[in-house]
């Protein structure tokens, strides 16, 4: 079996498009999400509204969409939380699900892409997933530790019965296990005394769990794949380099270069250098 994982997109689907064309021969391609945000300006990365387009086609009408596995990212569920009715007023910042670089302005062109095109909540939770597993690897956005599993219960119970419920009721903040997908820990700007799936950082808060067992991650950024534990039964790996992937073949990681054109595109400034710190001082000023 032969999967593709791509990590963060940040709007540069250009990325995705060489992949999907060099890579033919694939059992699944699994995206870890962060598909918005770029904190980059067109042409270096494709603009909010295309990123949007591009996103609805591949789940929707790509040849291959029965193969592909979207999961959600912080810088996903803003959005997808604002897609209603709808409002003149911003998100509110004391919102659980506001992250930065959201923008009014783009919350509108998002609820054009999807609302509008009667593209609602189940759409989302239909197509898209928190957690998914293959091929003896755990795959989320930032990560799974062993402090998100409840007391008495097991990984299995937290990914098979809890995670799927809160996920089909991300709008109902009252449930007890909301913060799995809200929870941002101290150093990302949250209330946590750890992030929640979503929120994880690879730096500060990640914890490679024989519990758990091997994972695949995005979230934090770092300039190129890491790995804790290599060939332990607990081998977890952060992608989240903005240029290379992943292919998982018979339950066994490894990593590619995507080519750039323009690397200069692509270089971090030092005002995003640290997506730990970035974020974790924009989440609630921005």
């Amino acid at each position: 079996m032969k999967t593709i994982v791509i990590p963060d997109v940040h709007q540069r689907i250009n990325n995705v498009k060489w992949v999907l064309e060099n890579e033919k021969d694939y059992d699944e391609v699994v995206y870890l999400a962060d598909w918005f945000d770029s904190f980059y300006d067109p042409p270096k990365v494709a603009g909010f509204e295309e990123t949007c387009e591009y996103l609805r086609h591949l789940v929707l009408d790509h040849p291959n969409k029965d193969k592909f596995v979207f999961l959600i990212g912080n810088h996903d569920i803003s959005y997808i939380h604002e897609n209603k009715d709808f409002s003149d007023h911003r998100i509110s910042k004391t919102v659980r699900y506001y992250c930065s670089g959201f923008t009014a302005s783009k919350a509108k062109k998002f609820r054009h892409q999807f609302y509008d095109r009667g593209l609602k909540d189940d759409f989302f939770t239909e197509h898209f997933k928190i957690v998914h597993r293959t091929q003896g690897f755990t795959l989320s956005h930032a990560g799974l530790c062993d402090k998100h599993v409840p007391y008495g219960l097991t990984p299995d119970d937290l990914i098979e019965k809890i995670i799927p419920v809160v996920w089909k009721n991300f709008r109902d903040f009252t449930r007890p296990h909301n913060y799995l997908l809200s929870g941002a820990g101290y150093c990302r700007g949250g209330d946590c005394n750890t992030g929640g799936i979503l929120w994880l950082d690879w730096n500060n808060e990640f914890q490679a769990s024989e519990a758990i067992g091997k994972q695949i991650v995005g979230h934090t950024h770092v300039s190129e794949p890491d790995c804790l534990g290599m060939n332990k039964p607990y081998e977890s790996w952060n992608l989240d380099t903005e240029k290379d992937y992943g292919i998982i073949m018979d339950g066994r990681l490894t990593t590619k270069r995507i080519p750039q054109e323009n690397p200069k595109q692509y270089k971090l400034s030092s005002r995003v250098a640290n997506l730990s710190n970035y974020e974790g001082t924009l989440r609630h000023d921005s």
